[in-house]
């Protein structure tokens, strides 16, 4: 909430009431009595400290005015939305801190009244006072806020269970997904950013083992090379989850390339991505945020294991990453079957179209463009992608099967173009080169093992 100057016609906003307090003592049109900007600045106040209390009472977030059924979901929406409530806590330090600082800063023209701290020598200047107040404003914000007894837990995510951002739009991922290997290294520099993502810390620069909180949410200890695996793992899942995001606004042809470059960072676990990025991610975290990362890790586990709420919404997004990783597993593989699509479109390998004499008939009096076999197979490949676009439950893996299809019909079209062309050229002894015995109708393998597969089960 902002301090609004009264005056109808100037509704001025100010970020602290001491500079409220200022604009109505020397403003000419807004002048008032130093009595009445007290009685109105303990109003704004007193309404702030009744939003707060709203909170509780009306389960109601300040920031966006959002009502929860319960504590639980109210938690969850102070921890994870822009409202977060590390905002909500640094700016009420801050305001607190400005006034200390402007009430300062008038009495810097008499020292001898100024509230020094025990600390304080005699010979110090009244910057030095704001700068130690300042430093001990900031030093005592923490992780939790309390608002009428009730606390907000920083909730922290094991290692290999990470999360992305709650607010990333659909367009950044789609930047992020066409960057290849340099968009997981942003990936995990955007992981590592995440406050409930700092899980890992090392106190002594000159050891091996590094510390991090493991999915028992107690502190265990790891070397370097498994702690890249765990989070460079967990990013490409999170990948996987924006391209599973993105994929109904995206081509078969950009989902099939993007799955193609995270099955291939899957296998090898590129070194080149921990040489490039992966490294300076970890090494900054574990210089730069290891001593806070510690009291955050410690402080959680204690509060974890004293009050059940906490263990309870723990556990709570504990399931909600597993059940991150099931889906993305999941959405890997085929939803649909050959069989299915067989059912709805026909099986190529018993069209009576791809029969062996008639498609030897139709190649020996027709160019290969005007025959069955071409307008089947580019009719097929059409009502495969609509159908699995049309399909409430397709997955990743079904579009990926599709494109694989695609790429050996594409094949065989092409061998059979030139078996068309070869029926009516002949060899050196005037012997036509393609007959029917060595002529061969090509249809996609899938489609083989698939009849293959039907006929053991049939004689069964």
């Amino acid at each position: 909430m902002e301090y609004i100057c009264s005056n109808l016609h100037c509704k001025k906003r100010f970020t602290y009431p001491s500079h409220l307090r200022i604009h109505l003592q020397n403003s000419y049109h807004c002048n008032k009595t130093i009595e009445n900007i007290d009685i109105y600045i303990e109003e704004i106040i007193k309404n702030r400290k009744n939003n707060i209390e709203n909170i509780i009472e009306n389960m109601q977030c300040l920031f966006c005015n959002k009502t929860y059924a319960n504590k639980f979901t109210l938690t969850r929406h102070l921890n994870t939305s822009k409202c977060n409530k590390e905002q909500y806590e640094r700016n009420k330090q801050i305001e607190l801190l400005q006034k200390q600082i402007d009430e300062l800063k008038e009495q810097k023209t008499q020292p001898q009244i100024l509230l020094q701290p025990p600390q304080l020598q005699p010979q110090q200047q009244p910057q030095q006072i704001i700068n130690q107040i300042e430093q001990q404003t900031i030093n005592n914000i923490n992780n939790n806020l309390t608002i009428n007894n009730i606390t907000i837990i920083q909730h922290i995510n094991p290692s290999g269970y990470e999360t992305l951002p709650t607010n990333i739009s659909k367009q950044e991922m789609l930047r992020l997904l066409n960057l290849g290997d340099e968009g997981v290294i942003d990936i995990v520099k955007l992981v590592c950013e995440q406050d409930e993502n700092k899980n890992f810390y090392k106190l002594n620069m000159n050891k091996n083992n590094i510390s991090y909180l493991n999915n028992n949410y107690k502190i265990d200890i790891c070397q370097d090379k498994e702690l890249k695996d765990k989070l460079l793992k967990q990013c490409v899942i999170l990948t996987y989850k924006m391209l599973i995001t993105c994929s109904p606004t995206m081509s078969s042809e950009e989902i099939c390339r993007i799955n193609s470059n995270l099955q291939n960072i899957s296998e090898k676990m590129k070194a080149e991505i921990y040489d490039n990025g992966l490294r300076n991610i970890i090494e900054y975290e574990l210089r730069n945020n290891s001593k806070v990362t510690k009291d955050k890790i410690i402080k959680y586990t204690k509060e974890i294991s004293t009050n059940p709420e906490t263990k309870e919404q723990a556990q709570i997004n504990y399931g909600k990453v597993l059940q991150i990783k099931q889906d993305t597993y999941k959405n890997k593989l085929p939803a649909i079957t050959l069989y299915e699509i067989n059912s709805k479109l026909g099986n190529p390998v018993i069209s009576p179209e791809l029969e062996f004499e008639f498609t030897f008939n139709d190649f020996n009096t027709k160019r290969y463009e005007y025959t069955t076999y071409s307008k089947y197979w580019i009719k097929r490949i059409k009502d495969e992608d609509k159908y699995i676009k049309s399909h409430p439950n397709k997955t990743i893996g079904d579009i990926m099967s599709y494109e694989n299809r695609k790429v050996d019909i594409n094949n065989n079209i092409e061998k059979m173009k030139i078996m068309n062309d070869k029926m009516r050229e002949y060899d050196e002894h005037n012997n036509i080169l393609i007959t029917s015995d060595n002529f061969r109708v090509e249809i996609a393998t899938d489609y083989i093992i698939e009849n293959n597969r039907l006929n053991i089960n049939n004689n069964i």
